[in-house]
């Protein structure tokens, strides 16, 4: 299922008004902004089915979205920010929460050539997101924290 089918027609407004996402136009891509209550979890590609299959298992999965970087794939899984984000260091390797005012882009039908897709796509049935702390704690189960450096 497509988030068209759940969502009208993929616009902006649909984002907005029905998840309540704050969503704007930047650089020719559909981006949501991360604050506001709304944050965000980076994986590598190389990790996201077995964190998504996790996350799922504990019962909090959400949206998560597939974004091309200069650096590669990654998986960004939406979260209710729910508490501050944990130093980098307590985290799995390669692993980041992304900070407030990060700009996530989305999967849109106007943008042929994007190739942000949806991994998770959002659903009108069950529109809030998992908490971080939940998605943190899931992540965490599924791949081993890094090693302290000596």
């Amino acid at each position: 299922m497509t988030v068209q089918e759940n969502v009208e027609s993929g616009t902006t407004l649909d984002y907005r008004r029905v998840f309540g996402w704050p969503v704007q136009w930047h650089n020719n891509a559909l981006t949501l902004v991360t604050g506001s209550g709304i944050g965000a979890v980076a994986v590598p590609r190389s990790l996201a089915d077995r964190v998504l299959a996790g996350v799922a298992r504990q019962g909090c999965e959400g949206p998560a979205v597939c974004v091309l970087t200069k650096h590669g794939s990654i998986a960004v899984l939406l979260v209710e920010a729910d508490v501050l984000a944990p130093a980098d260091s307590s985290l799995p390797e390669g692993v980041r929460v992304l900070t407030a005012g990060t700009g996530i882009p989305l999967p849109d039908e106007r943008s042929p050539h994007n190739l942000t897709h949806w991994l998770v796509p959002p659903d009108t049935h069950h529109r809030w997101l998992p908490s971080l702390t939940a998605v943190l704690a899931s992540i965490r189960s599924v791949v081993p924290p890094r090693l302290p450096s000596n």
